[in-house]
């Protein structure tokens, strides 16, 4: 498995432990509110390390913000400082930031989640 394969999959198996079903990159039409998806940028490649950005979007269809809001908690308190050692890749998460973004159809919550993952692999 690849190394963007094993952290792409270690990411999702994570994130289906928050509330909502957890997607890389696009939810399909039928997904059902709330959900998560998921991008994975590579930024840098070091000697020893690639580092990554992970933008973690969450979205929901409703007047009130309070579900997307503790969804994206979650995840923070789930990623941020986090070291998940998964061999062959040994990643570690760090919070960068968070957005509340607005969506044209105001029934639309979405916030997304970025963390810097600096990716060590074996050898």
């Amino acid at each position: 498995m690849s190394k963007t394969a094993a952290l792409r999959k270690l990411v999702k198996e994570q994130m289906q432990t928050v509330r909502g079903e957890t997607y890389y990159r696009i939810a399909p039409p039928t997904a059902t509110f709330p959900y998560k998806t998921f991008t994975l940028t590579d930024i840098t490649f070091l000697e020893d390390r690639d580092d990554l950005m992970l933008e973690v979007d969450i979205w929901d269809q409703a007047p009130d913000p309070k579900t997307v809001e503790e969804i994206a908690d979650q995840v923070e308190q789930l990623l941020a400082a986090a070291n998940l050692p998964r061999p062959p890749i040994y990643p570690t998460f760090y919070r960068d930031a968070r957005y509340t973004l607005d969506d044209p159809d105001k029934t639309m919550q979405h916030i997304q989640l970025r963390f810097l993952v600096q990716l060590y692999k074996e050898e």
